[in-house]
């Protein structure tokens, strides 16, 4: 197989919620298509439910609810440039900003992306100018190592404390060769073949069901991988960068939380804990970053998930956190594979 090019897989990620009656998903299409091109990337395919409509890009994914709209993209794709034209959506169906947050892990090779994303200065400046001069910035986990910058802006208070949102985001990085194998392919890209045989093949059709979900997916042209999944309120995006000099997998849900108050299922740090078991029984990454935006409500019910499927295999690292306006909370947690001496002698 031909050499393929490096890749930056680790995405840029914006997300904003708006306060009011009115419904994103109504806006014509066209806008969407605005957003997506000021990013510097292309819709492949778009999945409509009752709960939201997701959008399937060249370069990641766009998911759009009523009252919250969440841009993921990676490579060189400036979404940044994108964060005007979303505020205008919301306006434009009579809806105002409440939050907005820029966030992102650090890069592979910095040194390849826009001017905009060479450095956190040039990041956090075009942030503030985007945003009216407001927002502040944040880097949570070692200058040195594995981190995640965010730039917070808050436009409208709201108590976080009767709220149960939440999204996990796992990074995974050194993915097994065996692994990078599923997501090659000499079959068109886009095919309904190749696109359920990445999904079939990876354990990712198991990863979907035990969701309860319905799966949006994708394959690229001779590598490459990326799916939108709806399992009822709950959305899951994942992307897959296989090569072997950058292989790079995510996978980012808000499974079993809510936005219509604090959930009251008891079980709810088994299923995230499984779920992430799932994810990583996939992949099985020699690396691993986990963040986790969480509404200060939802803290006491996940009892330590989605962390804890994740310290079984893995050597805890770092774990960082910080609290926003006292009620929203952020963590990132850096793993390394746990080598078993036992079974490596076997």
């Amino acid at each position: 197989m031909a050499a393929i090019s490096f890749f930056e897989g680790t995405e840029k990620r914006i997300e904003m919620d708006f306060d009011g009656e009115g419904d994103l998903r109504l806006a014509n299409r066209s806008r969407w298509e605005d957003v997506v091109r000021l990013s510097g990337t292309v819709i492949l395919n778009t999945k409509v439910t009752s709960e939201f409509t997701s959008f399937l890009l060249s370069e990641s994914s766009l998911i759009v609810y009523p009252r919250k709209v969440i841009l993921k993209t990676c490579g060189r794709t400036v979404p940044m440039s994108a964060m005007n034209a979303m505020r205008d959506i919301g306006k434009e169906q009579g809806l105002d900003t409440e939050w907005s947050c820029y966030s992102r892990k650090n890069f592979l090779a910095p040194s390849q992306q826009p001017e905009e994303h060479q450095s956190q200065e040039a990041e956090i400046a075009c942030c503030r100018q985007a945003c009216g001069g407001v927002g502040d910035a944040y880097v949570l986990g070692p200058m040195t190592g594995e981190h995640w910058l965010i730039f917070d802006v808050v436009y409208k208070e709201v108590d976080c404390n009767f709220r149960g949102d939440f999204q996990v985001d796992m990074m995974m990085y050194d993915l097994p060769k065996d692994v990078q194998a599923v997501f090659h392919t000499d079959l068109k890209e886009g095919s309904r073949e190749g696109s359920e045989k990445m999904t079939t093949d990876s354990g990712l059709g198991g990863v979907v069901a035990s969701m309860g979900g319905e799966v949006d997916d994708w394959c690229f042209d001779k590598c490459g991988y990326s799916a939108n999944i709806h399992a009822g309120e709950a959305y899951a995006m994942i992307h897959v960068t296989p090569q072997d000099e950058c292989s790079y997998a995510s996978f980012e849900s808000n499974f079993c939380s809510s936005r219509k108050g604090i959930p009251q299922d008891k079980a709810v740090p088994a299923k995230l804990n499984e779920l992430v078991k799932k994810v990583l029984e996939v992949f099985r990454p020699a690396r691993l970053t986990m963040t986790l935006f969480i509404d200060a409500g939802a803290v006491p019910l996940l009892e330590g998930a989605p962390f804890g499927a994740a310290d079984f295999a893995y050597r805890r690292r770092t774990s960082t956190s910080t609290t926003f306006e006292s009620d929203y909370i952020a963590m990132i947690f850096n793993y390394e594979k746990r080598l078993d001496k036992r079974k490596s002698d076997n």
